[in-house]
């Protein structure tokens, strides 16, 4: 499956029910959509910028891309339809994440790297708070 346009495929997650495969791109920053059963993209949005992690919250149908600065957060209205819904605010070089849906919680580590007053941190989402 070739991504457009792109030159960085960094992260990859598959959302088995509706036969989708969602890829975010480094370069340029975009989250693709891809039908499994076609190969085709379905759509393409803008995400976060040097992103590490992504994840699909199955249960509110988002997909959280953890990036430098921000976390992008897309939301699913159906197996082809994808709205780019918020940008949160994170920190610089906030792009390693885990999410545990038994805690609606996406966790985001702020390591600052290579700034010099870099303070580390770890961030905490309770992602059941909105919608």
């Amino acid at each position: 499956m070739a991504v457009p346009d792109a030159q960085v495929a960094n992260a990859l997650v598959l959302d088995e029910a509706n036969h989708r495969l969602f890829i975010a791109t480094r370069k340029p920053a975009k989250f693709f959509v891809y039908d499994t059963d076609t190969g085709k993209v379905v759509t393409v949005l803008p995400t976060a910028e040097m992103h590490d992690d992504m994840w699909f919250d199955v249960a509110r149908k988002r997909i959280y891309v953890t990036g430098t600065e921000t976390t992008a957060v897309m939301e699913q209205h159906d197996a082809d339809h994808y709205t780019h819904a918020a940008d949160v605010p994170t920190g610089y070089r906030a792009k390693t994440s885990i999410y545990v849906p038994e805690l609606s919680r996406l966790y985001i580590a702020v390591s600052g790297k290579g700034k010099p007053d870099a303070k580390l941190a770890l961030q905490v989402f309770d992602v059941h708070l909105t919608r």
